[in-house]
C-alpha cells in the first residue's frame, strides 16, 4: 500500500471539492467504445466537461451524463427527453434504440442539444465508464464481499478509518451491478480511502464487481449458504466470493475469515497469488502462528447490555494490544472490528487512534439492536437471516440474558437457501437449547419443519410457545409472554418483518 505504519501515512490534508470532478468526452468515448456525435459548438469546446454520472432523471443535475439502463419491465430511453429537458451534458442512446434518430436529428437543429454517444449496450457502458474512472481514483479501495456481514464490516472499517484520511464508502446497498458503479463514480477525485461494498444474487457478478473496482484491500467475511437458492452448491458459493481476487491488483491485499473452513481448504488448495492475511478467534490463532501466517484476533471478548469488549492484537507486532469497546453487545461486530483493525494496519494508520474510535460506532437499525421497554431488553435482528447470523445472534443472547434472565426468542424463516433450507432450519433447533432460550416463537413457513421436532421431542416442550404464519399474528401471544427484566431476540429474514414485533414490544414500553 506504500504506507507507513503509526499514522505515518496518508493524511486528510485537503478539503474536500467536489466540482473538481470532471468526465470529458473522450474520456466516456474511449472507455465505452462508444461513437461520440456533437454540434460543432460543443465539438470546438476543448474545455466541455461533465460533472458526474446519471441513471435517474428525477435527481440528474445540469450537464451531467445520463444512461438509460434498460431491464425487462423498463427502459430509461423512455426518459431521454426528460434528461435533456433538465440540461443533461451527454445522453448515452443504445445503437437499437428507437428513439436514436430522434436525438440524433436533434443535434442538427440545436446547437446547445446535448452530446449523443452510441453504444452496444447501455449497461455495459455505464460499468465501462465506472471501470474507467477507477483507474483515474488515487483512492485505495477496501473491497467487501461475503455471505454474512459485509455491511458492518464496510460500516466498521470507514469508521475506523475516516478520521484519519480522506474516505467514502458505500451508500445504502449500492453493492451491486448498477449500485458500485454508483459508489465509484459519485467518489471523489481527492478521496483517499474508498469503502466498497460488493454483492451478488447471480454467479460472475462478484468477479465482474471486482475488475470493476480493481480493490487495492479485499474483504471474504464468510462463505455461507446465503443466496444458495440462485448459485447452488457450496462450492460454487465458494467460487463466487473468492472471484473477488479476479480484479485486484498484484500488490493486493487479501483479508479472509480465518474461522471459515471451507475459505481455509480453499486458501490450502488454490495457493491464491496474492498476499493474505487471517482474521479468526483466539482458538484458531495457533495453527497460522505456526505457518507464519499474519492473523488478526480478539482476546477476553465480553458482552452484555452496555456494549462489547475485547482485546485486538496480532503476530504482527506481539508485543502490541488495541482495546475496543463497542456500545452494542453484538458479537457478530467482533470480526467486523477486527477486520477494521486489520485494514487500519495495512494503510499505515494509527492502530490505537482506530481502536478507540469503535466506541462511537452506531449499529444498523435492526441488525443486533439494542432496544428498551421498561425492564424488559429487545435484540432486533430482524433485518435478514441466515444460519450464521442467528447462531451469532443467539449467541449474543444468551451471552447478555447470562443466568439471571430469561431469554425469549422470536424466530422467523431464513430465505433463500434453496437445498440447504431444511438442514439450517433443523441445525438452528439445536442451537436454541445450546443458548438457553426460554421460550420460542417460530413464524414462517421455513420453520414448519423446526416446529415439527419441537413438537415430536419432549425435550422441547418447556420452551416451544407457537408457530404462526406471519409476524403480525404472532403479536398477541409474543406480548402476553413476555415477563419484567426478559430478554427478548427478534430474528429473521426481511421478509417476515419482526421489526413490527419489536415495535410492539417497545410500544407496551412501561407496562413490562
Amino acid at each position: 500500500m506504500g504506507m507507513s505504519r503509526n499514522g505515518q501515512g496518508i493524511r486528510k490534508e485537503r478539503p474536500k471539492d467536489k466540482d473538481m470532478t470532471r468526465f470529458l468526452p473522450m474520456q466516456i468515448k474511449l472507455w465505452t467504445n462508444g461513437e461520440l456525435r456533437q454540434t460543432k459548438k460543443h465539438a470546438d469546446d476543448l474545455e466541455r466537461f461533465y460533472p458526474s454520472v446519471s441513471t435517474d432523471t428525477r435527481t440528474i443535475s445540469l450537464n451531467e451524463v445520463f444512461v438509460p439502463l434498460k431491464g425487462d419491465h423498463f427502459d430509461g430511453h423512455r426518459f431521454l427527453r426528460e434528461a435533456c429537458r433538465k440540461g443533461a451534458g451527454m445522453l448515452l442512446i443504445a445503437r437499437d434504440a428507437p428513439e436514436k434518430e430522434e436525438f440524433l436529428n436533434l443535434l442538427e437543429s440545436d446547437q446547445d442539444a446535448p452530446d449523443i454517444l452510441l453504444v452496444s449496450d447501455t449497461w455495459q457502458a455505464y460499468q465501462d465508464i465506472a471501470r474507467g474512472y477507477r483507474t483515474v481514483l488515487e483512492a485505495s479501495v477496501v473491497g467487501v464481499t461475503g455471505s454474512v456481514g459485509k455491511t458492518t464490516t464496510r460500516r466498521m472499517i470507514y469508521h475506523m478509518i475516516e478520521s484519519q484520511v480522506l474516505a467514502e464508502q458505500s451508500q445504502k446497498n449500492y453493492n451491486n451491478q448498477v449500485g458500485l458503479p454508483r459508489t465509484i463514480l459519485s467518489t471523489d477525485p481527492q478521496t483517499q480511502a474508498l469503502v466498497a461494498e460488493l454483492g451478488m444474487d447471480r454467479k460472475g457478478e462478484i468477479s465482474n464487481l471486482s475488475h470493476i473496482s480493481r480493490p487495492d484491500i479485499a474483504i471474504i467475511t464468510s462463505v455461507g449458504i446465503s443466496h444458495a437458492e440462485y448459485l447452488g452448491t457450496m462450492s460454487d458459493i465458494l467460487a463466487e466470493k473468492t472471484s473477488v481476487i479476479d480484479g485486484m491488483k498484484s500488490n493486493g491485499l487479501l483479508l479472509l475469515n480465518g474461522d471459515d473452513p471451507m475459505i481455509e481448504s480453499w486458501v490450502i488448495n488454490e495457493e491464491p497469488d496474492i498476499s493474505y492475511w487471517y482474521i479468526c478467534s483466539e482458538q484458531n490463532v495457533g495453527r497460522f502462528e505456526r505457518d507464519g501466517i499474519p492473523v488478526f484476533w480478539a482476546e477476553h471478548v465480553k458482552a452484555d447490555r452496555q456494549g462489547l469488549s475485547f482485546i485486538g492484537r496480532s503476530n504482527l507486532t506481539p508485543d502490541e494490544r488495541w482495546p475496543v469497546f463497542l456500545p452494542h453487545p453484538g458479537l457478530h461486530l467482533v470480526p467486523a472490528a477486527m477486520f477494521g483493525l486489520a485494514v487500519v494496519y495495512a494503510m499505515g494508520l494509527n492502530m490505537q487512534e482506530a481502536a478507540a474510535s469503535t466506541r462511537k460506532f452506531v449499529a444498523s437499525e435492526h441488525r443486533q439492536e439494542m432496544l428498551r421497554a421498561g425492564s424488559v431488553d429487545i435484540i432486533d435482528d430482524s433485518y435478514n437471516s441466515s444460519p450464521e447470523s442467528l447462531l451469532s445472534a443467539l449467541q449474543t443472547a444468551s451471552m447478555v440474558a447470562g443466568s439471571d434472565r430469561r431469554l425469549v426468542a422470536v424466530i422467523g424463516g431464513m430465505r433463500e437457501l434453496g437445498r440447504y433450507s431444511q438442514e439450517a432450519h433443523l441445525d438452528a433447533v439445536n442451537e436454541l437449547l445450546r443458548a438457553h432460550v426460554d421460550r420460542v416463537f417460530l413464524i414462517g413457513e421455513e420453520t414448519k419443519i423446526m416446529r415439527d421436532v419441537m413438537l415430536d421431542d419432549p425435550v422441547f416442550s418447556p420452551i416451544f410457545a407457537g408457530w404462526y404464519e406471519t409476524s403480525g399474528e404472532a403479536i398477541s401471544d409474543v406480548l402476553d409472554e413476555i415477563r419484567p427484566h426478559d430478554l427478548v431476540l427478534v430474528k429473521a429474514s426481511r421478509y417476515y418483518a419482526l421489526d413490527r414485533v419489536a415495535a410492539a414490544i417497545v410500544a407496551k414500553g412501561q407496562e413490562l
